[in-house]
């Protein structure tokens, strides 16, 4: 028994192997030379079992007989084909008879350990007594070991836990930052179309008034109209920078918001087959098309100042399709950035964007969004 608990205060208490019987089980079989030796104990009311040989499962078979290890009726050290807990554990092809004896610590049913001879024959009285005090001995044994299996159990819960706060903070990040590109994507696309605008209209005030071709009332309806474009400049940043999509285009649909949005842009047309203004799409798709469309003529009105810019909507075989064109001295497509708002926007509701530009010829931008 000194062996038995020599070897138990060398178990290790931490780690992979923290909580582990096995190895005394071990020394137990071969010590009293025994067919098999299983160590069991209760964690939260779940039998954990440690069995010597390894892998060797369940040593013989029969039934339950004499020994009932589960908390209820139990004789200690009962010979024969014994349960312990639920399971049957004895007399068999596989080895002689079984005996079993419970471990208590303070006064409390925790373990227990159940023996398998290697004949037809029932344990010697000498190694009967040696099991029954290795037995006596194991309460403090099993005790700390079933502690080490919960503070194993509970580390994993804890890191559990903490993965998943960290996971949790992770996905926070990226939406947070996903919503930061929604709303820069947002204002540079929509507001930037009426700030263009604004600064356009504000340009031949100035150069009105240095010519002295703005007489009072002119003035006076100039000034009027350059206080209307910045109080809606201003309610659009208002709304976008609140997530708010255009009220035009949430009520009335794509067509009559894109029609509002272009009376800011000087020399633009827009045309709409019939097919389009009399439906509705989703409104993914409608706020990803309403935005790469006055993207592309914010863009035109920069780069082709003073050419006529025309907006066609129309279905296709594809899907719903946009096509924005003007007449201006065409652009240097190659690292274009611009390119990359509206194409990430089609992207994202499975559309594709396309562009030509041509020297003196002007600049075709065509998106498609599959419907």
């Amino acid at each position: 028994m000194a062996q038995v608990l020599r070897r138990a205060v060398d178990l290790p208490l931490t780690g992979p192997r923290g909580g582990d019987l096995t190895p005394l089980a071990e020394l137990i079989g071969r010590r009293l030379d025994l067919a098999a030796v299983r160590l069991r104990m209760f964690v939260e009311g779940r039998p954990v079992d440690h069995t010597w040989p390894a892998g060797r499962g369940t040593p013989g078979g029969g039934t339950a007989a004499g020994a009932v290890f589960d908390g209820a009726a139990f004789d200690g050290g009962a010979s024969g084909d014994v349960a312990f807990g639920d399971v049957a554990f004895g007399g068999g092809s596989d080895g002689g008879p079984a005996a079993a004896w419970a471990v208590v610590y303070r006064g409390e049913e925790i373990g227990g350990l159940l023996v398998s001879t290697r004949a037809e024959h029932p344990l010697p009285a000498r190694t009967h007594r040696a099991l029954g005090d290795v037995a006596g001995a194991l309460g403090a044994v099993l005790a700390a070991a079933a502690a080490q299996v919960r503070r194993r159990a509970a580390a994993d819960v804890c890191w559990q836990a903490t993965a998943r706060i960290a996971d949790a903070r992770t996905r926070a990040a990226a939406d947070m930052e996903s919503e930061r590109h929604a709303l820069e994507r947002d204002l540079h696309d929509g507001a930037q179309l009426h700030l263009v605008s604004l600064q356009m209209a504000a340009a031949v005030v100035e150069h009105r008034l240095a010519a002295g071709e703005l007489p009072g009332p002119d003035l006076h309806e100039a000034l009027a109209d350059l206080g209307a474009r910045l109080e809606r400049g201003h309610t659009l940043l208002v709304e976008t920078a609140a997530g708010i999509t255009p009220p035009l285009l949430r009520t009335a649909g794509l067509e009559p918001a894109l029609a509002a949005a272009l009376r800011e842009a000087p020399g633009t047309a827009l045309e709409a087959g019939r097919d389009v203004r009399s439906r509705r799409y989703p409104p993914p798709v409608e706020s990803a098309v309403y935005f790469a469309c006055l993207e592309a003529v914010s863009n035109a009105q920069k780069h082709a100042s003073g050419a006529s810019v025309r907006v066609r909507l129309h279905s296709t075989y594809q899907g719903l399709a946009f096509t924005v064109e003007d007449d201006g001295p065409g652009m240097e497509l190659s690292g274009a950035v611009w390119l990359r708002g509206p194409r990430d926007r089609l992207a994202s509701v499975g559309g594709t964007l396309s562009v030509t530009s041509t020297p003196d010829a002007g600049t075709r931008i065509c998106g498609v969004v599959p419907f």
